[in-house]
């Protein structure tokens, strides 16, 4: 499991991604306490069935990101490194060194944007059958075309990614 930053390398889907979450889980609540309101397995590891990079995706909730600061010297040392530019819906935290990325942790805030978003998606895909080939799909091809551009991999996958939240939010 892992991947060295900035690759991209599909791996069929692994049931033991599921038991590399719970365990990570399991510390990363230990480590939260009672800040971190829910722990969620997302990204294409927790999608049964589809090929996914090597690397789980959690998002932890926790009610406003200057809680982070309780935890952030935790999370500052090795295997651990917070991405100090993350984007203003989440701090990153990454697991691994640069030649071996194993997770990425997303703290976002309890019912912000980016927690509904990437819930709806997650769920929208694991029960949309045709949609989730068609994702599977996308992110082969764009695989073979961005093997050592991850950023342009994950750019390229961005409209239909809003087009499934479009979808799973409309049928709520």
């Amino acid at each position: 499991m892992g991947l060295k930053v900035g690759t991209v390398k599909l791996e069929k889907y692994n049931a033991n991604w599921k038991n590399e979450f719970l365990k990570e889980k399991e510390n990363l609540e230990k480590v939260f306490g009672k800040l971190a309101l829910q722990v969620e397995h997302v990204g294409s590891t927790s999608i049964e069935g589809i090929s996914a990079k090597p690397i789980i995706d959690i998002l932890v909730a926790i009610n406003r990101f200057s809680d982070f600061e309780a935890v952030r010297e935790y999370f500052s040392k090795e295997p651990y490194s917070v991405k100090e530019d993350s984007s203003p819906d989440e701090i990153l935290v990454r697991k691994g060194p640069e030649d071996n990325r194993t997770h990425f942790i997303h703290v976002v805030e309890m019912n912000g944007k980016k927690y509904k978003d990437t819930l709806a998606f997650r769920d929208y895909i694991r029960t949309h059958e045709e949609d989730k080939k068609a994702y599977e799909k996308l992110k082969v091809n764009l695989a073979e075309k961005y093997a050592n551009d991850r950023k342009s991999y994950t750019a390229s996958k961005n409209d239909f990614i809003q087009e499934i939240i479009r979808k799973a939010y409309e049928e709520k």
